[in-house]
């Protein structure tokens, strides 16, 4: 399912990046955004077999435009699901560089940092929880529309892994980008 979602989502971007050519990308200094939407986890422990997990995904960035093409910052993505007794979190944080094409709208990213997973559990009135942390890279890509001055929305897909005591983690989340340039 997660094949046909990414196909559809990069069919959606090629023509909505024709339809919405509005304002001139410029980028210059400093950018804060968000990022909302759903995506697929796998825990893969190194003798369990992979299961994908749907839940809810969103990230926060900081970064700086150092010209209309690129933009170094800052992001934390995360990975959310819940579930009668249980909640499992998994997060990145990473120092990502963004490459926009031709200034364009159209966006490639990577990043290096660190990851951590959290799960909780609620049997009666016992709350049980563990973490872990490790390093993690990631790396996305996406369109973005300038809808105003200072204002782009976009769509992205991104990805993200990590390795723990245990086994790996890794999530894909597809979203829906807020970006404001200062």
């Amino acid at each position: 399912m997660l094949k046909s979602v990414t196909v559809l989502f990069l069919i959606v971007l090629l023509f909505a990046s024709t339809a919405l050519a509005g304002r001139p990308h410029e980028r210059d200094g400093f950018v804060i955004g968000f990022n909302l939407g759903g995506g697929t986890a796998q825990v893969k422990p190194d003798d369990a077999p992979k299961d994908d997990t749907g839940g809810g995904a969103g990230a926060f960035r900081l970064g700086w435009a150092f010209a209309d093409q690129f933009m170094v910052g800052l992001e934390s993505a995360a990975w959310v699901r819940s579930e009668d007794e249980w909640d499992v979190t998994l997060n990145s944080t990473l120092v990502n560089f963004t490459w926009y094409p031709a200034a364009s709208g159209f966006f490639l990213r990577a990043g290096l940092g660190g990851g951590k997973a959290e799960a909780t559990i609620d049997v009666g009135p016992l709350d049980l929880s563990a973490s872990d942390t490790g390093g993690s890279y990631g790396v996305g890509l996406g369109h973005e529309w300038r809808l105003g001055e200072k204002f782009a929305l976009g769509g992205a897909l991104d990805y993200h892994e990590f390795e723990v005591d245990g086994g790996k983690f890794d999530f894909v989340n597809i979203t829906a980008q807020f970006n404001w340039y200062f």
